[in-house]
């Protein structure tokens, strides 16, 4: 099978073939993996040892979503000339990369042959769509239950948008992938929260669920700002809070689309931004996709024994694929 390569911020396609070397190996010499760069010249990573040399690229800036859009464009064309690829792996904003692109081909596309049979992702960041106007009638709306609790200019006062009826309806999210009881995500550091952000999208209409699903929303744009991989990396807001700046988040909750191939998630139990790649589990088909928790943050795990599980799950989701085609 042949696989398209998303690197995160701050690295490159080499780096990422670098660290993707251990677990290729270990899955066969029968695989391609093909590894570009993003579109955008950027510093490396807080976290990549001093000794690895640039150049560094991320995919898009500040949640940005014009940026984001220009990526799938370079996706695109990537599959036009190097494809077909079976299947697309990811790691942290390349992760969230990869979502934003099959879920933005589900919802605009659907009688249209799928980019991808299978995908990978490590420690995947929120995910954002590609349309600057990504529902803004919905946002408009969703805006009126944050109130801003304090510091100008240090977080949004709107919240998300969304490309579905979020207001009803249900989605396939019965038991969120059992990852919101897994002890670890339990024991990580939260902030105090008045109000739980419901799990079914039907429960928005009981009082007070749309307004702690805008919380999280400004807590992921909180979380990514205190845990970015370097500058430029987070949204610098505008004085004027408005609609119109926040990011086009996808969010379980406000998206009805979800991935309909075989899925691998891949999260460090001591990720700062593990609820944001649990979020992105939440976006793909619960009965085909798979979660593997490893004994650390946001990086490639190197533990052999989580990679023989990644090996085990890689070989479950070509076998769907197949299953599929």
């Amino acid at each position: 099978m042949r696989f398209l390569c998303l690197h995160p911020w701050g690295t490159s396609g080499l780096i990422f073939e670098k660290q993707l070397a251990t677990l290729c190996s270990m899955l066969g010499p029968a695989h391609e993996y093909v590894y570009i760069n993003g579109g955008i010249s950027c510093g490396p990573a807080r976290d990549l040892p001093d000794f690895v040399p640039g150049p560094f690229y991320s995919w898009y800036e500040a949640l940005s979503s014009p940026q984001c859009q220009e990526s799938h464009d370079a996706i695109s064309e990537t599959i036009e000339e190097e494809g077909p690829f079976d299947g697309v792996i990811g790691f942290s904003q390349g992760a969230s990369l990869a979502l934003s692109f099959i879920l933005h081909h589900e919802i605009h596309n659907p009688g249209l042959p799928r980019p991808f049979r299978l995908a990978l992702f490590f420690c995947s960041n929120a995910v954002i769509s590609p349309d600057s106007n990504y529902n803004a009638d919905k946002v408009a709306k969703y805006s009126r239950y944050y109130k801003n609790p304090g510091s100008a200019g240090e977080i949004p006062s709107v919240p998300v948008a969304d490309e579905g009826d979020g207001d009803d309806g249900s989605d396939n999210d019965d038991k969120d992938q059992g990852t919101d009881d897994h002890p670890t995500a339990k024991a990580r550091t939260k902030p105090a929260k008045s109000r739980s952000t419901p799990k079914h999208r039907a429960l928005l209409l009981l009082p007070g669920k749309k307004g702690a699903l805008v919380e999280e929303l400004v807590q992921l744009i909180i979380d990514m700002s205190n845990n970015a991989p370097g500058r430029g990396a987070v949204t610098e807001w505008p004085k004027e809070h408005t609609p119109g700046n926040f990011p086009r988040f996808m969010h379980p909750l406000t998206t009805r689309a979800r991935v309909p191939i075989p899925t691998i998630h891949v999260l460090g139990r001591d990720d700062p931004l593990l609820r944001q790649g649990e979020l992105a589990v939440r976006l793909c088909d619960k009965k085909k996709a798979k979660v593997i928790y490893f004994p650390g943050s946001h990086r490639i795990p190197t533990a052999m024994a989580t990679l023989r599980g990644i090996t085990t799950a890689f070989e479950w989701a070509m076998h769907q694929a197949q299953l599929m085609s």
